[in-house]
C-alpha cells in the first residue's frame, strides 16, 4: 500500500448543462478551465455532462458516442494542453448497448472508463442503459489513488467499500435532484467516513425534467466527513486533498484493518 506524498488541488464544476447540446457544453468546460485558479490539478464534471441526463431512447440514440467520439477527443485535448486531469461522465454506445459512462482523463492523455453499475430504476434508467459489471479502476494522479462512482451508485456501500485502502478519494459525478438533497449529502458523508477517503460529489446546476439543481448542491468532504470545499464567484468549488493529514489519521485510527472481506457475484 502506497500513500500520497503531495496535496491535490481539485475544482468541481457544477455546470448548467444545455440539454443535448454537446458543443455548447464542451465550450462551457473550455471556458471554465481558462479561468481556473493556478495549480489546479484536476476538475470534476457532472454525470452525462455533455448532454444532460435523459432516459428518452430516441434522444440517447442521437447523442451517444464512442470512446473516441467528439466529447472524449476534445476533453483529452483540453487535458493535455492545460496539464490538468478531467473526470466526469457522458452517454456511450457500444454496438446496440448504451452506457452511462464515466471517464477519467489524466494530464498525460491516458484515460480509463467506468460504467455506472446501479441504474436509477425510479427514473427509468434501467429500461434504456446497460449496467456496468466492473468495479471502478483505480487511477493514480500525483500519487493519489482515485476511484469513481456515479450518482445512484453511492446508495450501495458495499460497491464502494475501500478494502485495504485501495483508494484515497472517491469521485462522484451526479445528476441528483434538489428534492433529494438530504440523502445526497448524507450518503457522500457516509462514504467518506466509512472508507477513510476524500469524497467529491459534482452535481449539475440549473433545471431539467427531473427537477432543480442549485449551485450549492455539489460538495467535497475529507476522510472524517467534514465539508472542505469553497465556492468561487464563478460557481466553481475548490478543495484540497491534504496528504499528510490523511496518512497521519489513517495510521492513528485504522478501522479499515478490521473490515470484513467479501466478493461480488454478477447479477
Amino acid at each position: 500500500m502506497t500513500n500520497p506524498t503531495t496535496d491535490l488541488n481539485v475544482a468541481i464544476l457544477p455546470l448548467d448543462i444545455r440539454q443535448n447540446d454537446v458543443d455548447s457544453n464542451l465550450c462551457a468546460v473550455e471556458t471554465a478551465i481558462a479561468g481556473l485558479k493556478p495549480n489546479t490539478d484536476m476538475i470534476v464534471l457532472p454525470e452525462m455532462f455533455s448532454t444532460g441526463f435523459t432516459t428518452d431512447k430516441k434522444i440517447i440514440s442521437s447523442v451517444a458516442e464512442s470512446n473516441h467520439g467528439k466529447t472524449i477527443t476534445r476533453l483529452r485535448e483540453l487535458s493535455t494542453k492545460n496539464g490538468i486531469a478531467i473526470w466526469g461522465g457522458f452517454v456511450a454506445k457500444e454496438g446496440s448497448d448504451f452506457f452511462n459512462r464515466g471517464f477519467m482523463i489524466c494530464a498525460d492523455g491516458s484515460i480509463e472508463f467506468y460504467d455506472k453499475r446501479h441504474l436509477f430504476r425510479m427514473g427509468g434508467e434501467r429500461e434504456v442503459f446497460t449496467s456496468g459489471h466492473s468495479r471502478s479502476p483505480i487511477v493514480n494522479i500525483k500519487g493519489w489513488k482515485l476511484a469513481m462512482a456515479i450518482c445512484y451508485d453511492i446508495r450501495f456501500p458495499a460497491w464502494n467499500r475501500n478494502l485495504n485502502l485501495k483508494y484515497d478519494a472517491l469521485i462522484v459525478p451526479a445528476n441528483w435532484a434538489h428534492s433529494r438533497l438530504y440523502a445526497w449529502k448524507q450518503l457522500l458523508i457516509a462514504r467518506a467516513i466509512e472508507n477513510q477517503a476524500y469524497v467529491v460529489g459534482c452535481n449539475r446546476s440549473g433545471t431539467d425534467e427531473f427537477g432543480e439543481y442549485p449551485l450549492e448542491d455539489s460538495f467535497a468532504f475529507n476522510h472524517w466527513g467534514k465539508e472542505i470545499s469553497e465556492a468561487a464567484p464563478s460557481g466553481i468549488l475548490y478543495c484540497e486533498f491534504n496528504a499528510a493529514q490523511l496518512i497521519r489519521d489513517r495510521e492513528r485510527f485504522c478501522p479499515w484493518r478490521d473490515a470484513d472481506k467479501f466478493e461480488f457475484t454478477d447479477n
